[in-house]
């Protein structure tokens, strides 16, 4: 045997006996905003929609339906909506990555529903058919107990889809969607009908108000 085929026959043997050595080794592609630049995790963006003609995103009571609380997260007609942060489920990660666990959510507390702005899905509404996007959800803890909080970022021809898929707890049985959009614009889970969206920076003054705001 010559040295060619001994070191084809090692690498076959070596990924036969480890079948994750090559995915380990994957590097992970960073979310872009529109300027081209890597989504930095704790900095203010705005979500808005790729396609012409639509805003950014906002959080609205759904009082049609006698629920005030929790409020949806919908998409804006006129106006850049509201900025959101970014915490990745490493939290050492200063990158927000496609396809990785994120939390996504608005800045504060609302008031009136006694709840963080934070993203999370809501409980299945059954008078529609739809399990919305909600605020109520919490930073960090991946786990079943956090596992509706948790969303991703992937890649689509218009720009980037969000996803509902957690990968935080192995155990729990979870819906795997795209988000889409209602028509009557709120953000809902949905099977093949993803909306595109594009990240625009926020002014950094937000993010120092936001700061000042839970010194």
């Amino acid at each position: 045997m010559n040295s060619s085929s001994a070191a084809v026959l090692f690498l076959f043997f070596l990924f036969s006996a480890n079948p994750f050595s090559l995915s380990a080794t994957a590097v992970k592609e960073p979310v872009l905003d529109t300027d081209g630049e890597e989504l930095r995790s704790g900095a203010p963006y705005y979500i808005q929609s790729a396609i012409p003609g639509a805003g950014g995103l906002e959080l609205v009571t759904m009082f049609s339906a006698g629920k005030p609380c929790p409020k949806i997260v919908a998409q804006s007609q006129s106006t850049n909506g509201l900025p959101v942060f970014f915490h990745p489920v490493d939290y050492t990660d200063t990158t927000v990555y496609l396809s990785t666990d994120v939390n996504i959510g608005f800045p504060g507390i609302d008031p009136y529903c006694e709840s963080f702005n934070t993203w999370r899905v809501s409980l299945y509404d059954t008078l529609p058919g739809n399990w919305w996007i909600a605020n109520g959800g919490q930073i960090g803890g991946p786990g079943a107990q956090s596992v509706f909080n948790w969303f991703k970022i992937e890649k689509v021809e218009a720009g980037y889809k969000l996803t509902y898929c957690p990968s935080v707890c192995e155990s729990c049985i979870t819906l795997c969607n795209d988000i889409g959009i209602s028509f009557r614009n709120f953000l809902r889970l949905t099977k093949g009908d993803a909306w595109p969206f594009v990240f625009v920076k926020a002014p950094e003054a937000i993010k120092q108000v936001v700061e000042k705001q839970s010194e």
